[in-house]
């Protein structure tokens, strides 16, 4: 490869996560690309959010998508189930519905519903781009646009995602302390 390799230039050389634990990094990674964006709209220089915009909600959908298939995998490997997380493809409905079953069984007395909210953002999400392309290219293979909105308001879409965030790193921790126990 000649792009896709280290390099003798170390100090930029990026180790791919080889953990237990494969959700986490990706997690991770797009969750510090949503803050990164995050600040440079909203706290240093909003003349490029009408561009940033696409790649900060694709960020966030893609971000909530690995997180709900970590909830999966990583629950379901406390219950020593055997699954593939990656079965529910990127519909984020399906996935949601997943998580809470798995959340449902590795918890059992001591599961609390998701805030309503969670639930709202992510469907409202998974409404826009079922398929996870809408937020990534203008036109559907129809030649028709992709999303019917004409404007999202960037400081409220950063704030809506806040809870979500919180919630689904708070289940992906909560999972990994359990794991780490059992």
């Amino acid at each position: 490869m000649k792009y896709l390799r280290s390099d003798t230039s170390w100090e930029f050389n990026s180790r791919l996560s080889k953990d237990d634990n494969k959700w986490l990094y990706y997690g991770e990674g797009y969750k510090l690309a949503i803050e990164i964006l995050e600040k440079q709209i909203l706290e240093i220089d909003r003349t490029q959010q009408d561009f940033l915009i696409y790649p900060f909600c694709y960020l966030i959908r893609h971000y909530i998508e690995l997180r709900l298939k970590e909830i999966i995998d990583e629950g379901n490997k406390i219950l020593a189930i055997s699954t593939n997380p990656s079965e529910g493809k990127h519909n984020l409905a399906v996935l949601w519905s997943k998580s809470q079953e798995t959340l449902k069984l590795v918890w059992k007395e001591n599961y609390v519903d998701a805030p309503k909210d969670v639930f709202r953002f992510i469907n409202e999400i998974h409404t826009i781009d079922i398929k996870s392309e809408n937020l990534i290219y203008p036109i559907d293979n129809k030649q028709n646009d992709s999303l019917h909105e004409k404007i999202f308001n960037f400081k409220v879409l950063s704030e809506g995602f806040i809870p979500i965030k919180h919630y689904l790193e708070g289940i992906a921790d909560g999972l990994a302390v359990l794991k780490d126990t059992t």
